[in-house]
């Protein structure tokens, strides 16, 4: 295979079956060695100037975001879970009965085998190879299949994989349209994908009839909730970055502002100002777009002006350059861009009463990925944070959850299904194996109690269950 393969499912099938054939060594390496492999690779993903150029030049991202979000995220990730979390996540265990305490088992954690991950467009190095350090690292093969729009990232890393002298087969690309996606969720034992809702629902549906476990990362309508004690400079200045950074295709970005209406003049007005004095172009938002992304964002802010929005900096409507960023206040409740995910340089603020009425509106989405809360009390902050039906809160900042890589990440309601980051990451790409097995020492016990309690049943044994049961289970 060369870097990229694909276009045909006689090329999937044979990726994953080359993946099968080095999948079995890669895991006898054990956690360790495998672990020390990605961190070089990381390490030589850092040092590649032709990885950082490839993201920005197939995104259009800033350097900035190339190296600082991308780049040192795949180290983060390696570092994190190929480190002590990871390798306790993943070692044996012993557990005992006490029904039978001449027993005990001996729990491993086994991999599922190849692990299909389906990547998304917006972060061609942290949502592809990125979500393959996991499944890696818990000994299975992966099969990565990219966006068509930015499958040259992936196309790097699979050359540096090769370049680090790392078994071939364990790490592979295929190329492809939707059609590819399918075969792979077909031939592979388990799938991680990162995309939209529909596309989400229709992957987890066809490995859901092959019995096939799934995790989803399916977007966000991340509410940020501003209190009216809030440091309101800082929530501006968060507000628009959380919003604009990416050009607004963050799957956990500021979907939406919720402020209490006593500061919502203010913080508008800050926000605004932040906003037009962005740099569009290669410094801070590039304003880049797929033109049936441009088509949504500006659906959606002509639906708020008709109800009533106000256009407080941009314009609401595309160029050629692109989408500029565009902040709405007076935004109703009910708007589009206040309900549906816009994924895009789009933001809307929604005045509230009270933070009641905040943590309402949070949660009538249908998605539950993110959110944040800003108030100069934390402990009041906390408590609203744990109201909210998400997968995870940021309390006076945004963003930064994603590079806590010790702790999970994951969707609630329509944002998904299981987790990338922490233990329950690397443990959802393996199987429990549970092996129970005499305990030195006690092998007379042992014989003793199966005469007991195999054929014949014996009355007496009966008793003497019935006893037990109701002196330890009173």
């Amino acid at each position: 295979m060369t870097d990229s393969e694909g276009e045909s499912r006689d090329g999937v099938e044979a990726a994953v079956m080359r993946a099968r054939a080095a999948q079995t060594t890669w895991a006898q390496r054990g956690f360790r060695r495998r672990g020390l492999a990605l961190r070089a690779l990381a390490a030589r993903a850092r040092a590649d100037a032709e990885l950082a150029r490839l993201i920005s030049e197939e995104t259009g991202k800033p350097p900035f975001e190339a190296i600082g979000f991308e780049i040192a995220y795949l180290c983060e990730a390696t570092r994190v879970l190929a480190g002590g979390s990871g390798r306790r996540a993943l070692a044996e265990d012993r557990r005992s009965s006490l029904i039978f305490p001449h027993k005990r088992a001996r729990v491993s954690w086994r991999p599922r085998g190849v692990v299909a991950v389906i990547g998304p467009a917006n972060f061609p190095l942290l949502n592809n190879f990125g979500d393959a350090v996991a499944p890696l690292l818990a000994g299975n093969a992966v099969v990565l299949k990219p966006s068509p729009r930015t499958a040259r990232t992936s196309g790097r890393m699979a050359t540096l994989w090769r370049e680090a002298g790392l078994p071939d087969g364990v790490f592979q690309v295929v190329e492809g349209n939707a059609e590819i996606s399918q075969a792979l969720v077909d031939a592979c034992d388990m799938v991680f994908f990162t995309g939209g809702v529909s596309a989400g629902r229709e992957i987890a549906a066809r490995a859901g009839q092959r019995l096939r476990p799934c995790v989803a990362e399916l977007g966000g309508k991340s509410a940020m909730i501003v209190l009216a004690d809030a440091d309101l400079p800082a929530a501006a200045r968060a507000a628009v970055w959380g919003a604009f950074a990416g050009t607004g295709q963050v799957c956990i970005r500021v979907e939406r502002v919720l402020v209490e209406a006593p500061v919502a003049e203010e913080l508008v007005r800050l926000v605004a100002a932040e906003t037009k004095a962005l740099r569009l172009g290669a410094a801070d938002v590039t304003a880049r777009l797929q033109p049936a992304q441009m088509e949504r964002c500006r659906a959606q802010v002509a639906d708020a002006v008709a109800r009533g929005a106000q256009v407080r900096a941009g314009t609401g409507e595309p160029t050629e350059a692109g989408f500029p960023p565009t902040v709405l206040d007076y935004v109703p409740a009910d708007a589009t861009v206040a309900v549906e995910e816009t994924f895009g340089p789009v933001l809307p603020i929604i005045r509230v009463a009270s933070a009641e009425e905040a943590v309402r509106l949070a949660n009538a989405s249908s998605l539950g990925l993110s959110g944040s809360v800003w108030s100069r009390n934390q402990a009041r902050a906390r408590d609203l944070a744990r109201r909210i039906e998400t997968g995870s809160v940021c309390i006076n900042d945004v963003l930064v959850n994603y590079f806590f890589v010790a702790a999970p990440l994951g969707g609630v309601k329509a944002s998904g299904l299981g987790f990338r980051h922490g233990p329950e990451a690397l443990r959802q790409f393996c199987y429990p194996q549970t092996i129970v097995e005499d305990r030195p020492l006690f092998g007379p016990l042992a014989n003793w109690m199966r005469r007991q309690l195999g054929f014949p049943y014996r009355q007496r044994v009966l008793a003497v269950l019935r006893f037990l049961l109701k002196v330890v289970y009173r």
